[in-house]
């Protein structure tokens, strides 16, 4: 792959959409009129594949994995990585998306995202993967950023130029998780606007929207509730910087007994970016 941007210039604008759960399967094929796309959690079908082609005849699909562990040093899982392509082909997705983040170091399955040191040293471990990655699946990497409770001491970076570094190394793209932009906010008091005018607004291809809950004076990223209005805010300042051409809402609990809420949701992002886009573009369906 190049090291500039070029592929994610190609990348089409696809809508508003939902994570798809199976708890809320059926509802949300029901309801297949309000929803443009819907992005997967790739680890959910890598033993599904004829299910995975069903929502593919239906919907533009995106993979999201959970288990890459880009951040970790040292040589991919080479088997994991040909399930991923197998997943990212079905879908013919126009990129594949992950995490920056460790799930795993040498011999030990961590079993959750973790925050990678922000250091020259991973830096370089972090290129050597997304290059490794891109150049396995063929198409662009879109990588997200993750919620945190704890920030790894002496790094010698912020996050921000991290991901700078890497998009400019790379040319892989940023999937901008508005809601872990305002749960970080919260928990390490920092002014989400300033986060957002030092990341790569650029490399933005997708985002994610999310709602989550306190316990204990902590802002958890649970998936679990109603987007909060900060949440919102961030949108509406994050689409005066940059177009955004795929939006998914993401629930993983706590799902409502009608999906109206969720779709509710869906109409209001898609609002907010046709708002801003011109020529708004029809999703195709």
């Amino acid at each position: 792959m190049t090291s500039s941007t070029q592929f994610l210039d190609a990348i089409p604008y696809l809508g508003s959409g939902l994570g798809y759960r199976r708890e809320i399967g059926s509802r949300i094929l029901d309801a297949g009129d309000r929803v443009d796309v819907l992005e997967v959690v790739t680890e959910q079908f890598i033993q599904a594949e004829d299910e995975l082609a069903a929502l593919v005849d239906r919907f533009p699909v995106i993979p999201h994995g959970v288990g890459l562990s880009i951040g970790t040093a040292g040589p991919l899982d080479r088997e994991y990585l040909r399930s991923v392509k197998r997943v990212s082909d079905i879908t013919g997705a126009p990129y594949y998306s992950e995490h920056l983040a460790v799930t795993r170091a040498p011999g030990i399955d961590i079993g959750h995202l973790s925050p990678v040191w922000f250091t020259n040293e991973v830096l370089r471990a972090v290129i050597d993967n997304v290059h490794a990655v891109q150049d396995f699946l063929g198409k662009p990497l879109v990588l997200e950023n993750i919620s945190y409770l704890f920030d790894i001491p002496n790094a010698t970076m912020t996050q921000a130029e991290f991901f700078h570094r890497l998009v400019d190394a790379t040319g892989c793209g940023l999937l901008l998780d508005v809601a872990n932009v305002n749960v970080n906010a919260q928990n390490h008091r920092f002014d989400p606007v300033e986060f957002l005018d030092s990341m790569p607004l650029h490399a933005v291809v997708q985002i994610h929207m999310a709602g989550g809950f306190w316990s204990d004076g902590i802002y958890f990223d649970g998936h679990s509730e109603p987007m909060d209005e900060a949440t919102w805010q961030l949108l509406d300042v994050l689409l005066e910087r940059v177009p955004i051409r795929i939006s998914i809402v993401e629930r993983d609990a706590n799902f409502p007994d009608e999906l109206t809420p969720l779709l509710d949701d869906v109409d209001r992002i898609r609002r907010a970016i046709s708002a801003v886009r011109a020529p708004v573009m029809a999703p195709p369906h």
